[in-house]
């Protein structure tokens, strides 16, 4: 499991901007709020042994059948039953990556390696595992070279993390396209979506047979009543959680500019609201530290992620007066340090 996720505010005191985990904060969540403190009397009882009523709702949404959508206890629940379905496979991950895809593959025994270019992967793999926009670095794809890669390679099983796809322009796989392919499962993430971290919220989405082959593995009761019921809610609502993205990426694109204006902070290139900074002196644990306790603003230590060092720090951008804090913040403590 890992340590070091991004959003660990329960570490500190007063908290006041979170730039650490990839959501974006301003939704208004009042209504879901007391949407929410209307159902309570449903955790008195026991919810459906698997989320059915939900699963049906986003078939429905996609244009899918029910039986191409798997709902889950989070992403990370799909992660964990699809490593399982599969277990001892030799698995292959296009890094940097959510370091959750090999914690779950090393757990059920797969042989598990890295690799760094779509065209170059390993050719004795059996599993391909694909963050696609990419945690850490918000990169998409070009979307007609992954189609190809699928296509050639009909022997092997593509896993694609599409949990930030709410959060960029760029053309990425549709459910439909992927349930078309039988060597292909899409993750989506409704916390990633809704700003909903702590229901945990996902689901999967791919051929039948495939999707079938995994909900055998998922334990029963593993998406609680109160999530079940926020899904339908957000479903029905999902107009309310829309993000203007071209403002955002404005905003992104200006962020970028100010922080490589530093002179002591690089910045990778970006599709989404992600940015993977590195410190060019400095650790960034010491930053993450400093930010916390001292403006209540948290950034998230990158240097867990394979292939990444003490230097590497992500943040979410959020809103312009929010994102001239973390900037304020970075000048200060290199000024101090």
């Amino acid at each position: 499991m890992l340590k070091g996720h991004g959003d660990d505010a329960y570490k500190y005191k007063d908290i006041k901007i979170n730039f650490s985990s990839n959501v974006y904060n301003h939704f208004d969540q009042e209504p879901l709020f007391c949407h929410l403190a209307g159902k309570l009397d449903h955790i008195a009882s026991y919810p459906e042994p698997e989320p059915y009523s939900l699963e049906h709702s986003i078939a429905a949404m996609l244009s899918l059948q029910k039986e191409e959508v798997c709902v889950t206890n989070g992403a990370t629940e799909a992660i964990y039953l699809i490593a399982q379905t599969f277990r001892h496979s030799k698995t292959a991950i296009l890094m940097p990556a959510f370091s959750e895809y090999a914690d779950a593959c090393r757990i059920h025994e797969h042989e598990v390696c890295s690799f760094y270019n779509l065209q170059q992967m390993p050719e004795r793999a059996q599993m391909i595992w694909v963050c696609n926009p990419n945690n850490p670095t918000g990169m998409v794809l070009d979307k007609e070279l992954l189609l190809e890669s699928i296509t050639k390679n009909e022997d092997k099983l593509f896993v694609i993390d599409q949990s930030y796809a709410p959060f960029t322009l760029s053309p990425i796989l549709t459910p439909h396209e992927a349930a078309l392919h039988t060597n292909t499962i899409l993750l989506h993430s409704m916390t990633k979506q809704f700003a909903i971290p702590g229901l945990r919220l996902g689901y999967m989405t791919g051929c039948e047979p495939m999707i079938e082959q995994i909900r055998k593995q998922r334990m029963p009761w593993s998406v609680n009543q109160v999530a079940i019921d926020a899904g339908h809610y957000l479903l029905a609502h999902e107009e309310d959680y829309q993000i203007n993205l071209h403002a955002l990426m404005q905003e992104r694109a200006r962020m970028v500019s100010v922080l490589n204006t530093l002179g002591f902070v690089e910045v990778w290139p970006s599709h989404t609201h992600i940015l993977l900074c590195r410190l060019r002196t400095g650790h960034a644990s010491a930053l993450k530290e400093y930010l916390a306790t001292e403006h209540g603003i948290l950034i998230r230590d990158a240097s867990n992620f394979d292939g990444l060092d003490s230097s590497f720090f992500r943040i979410a951008v959020q809103t312009r007066e929010e994102n001239e804090q973390l900037i304020d913040g970075i000048r200060k403590w290199m000024e101090i340090g």
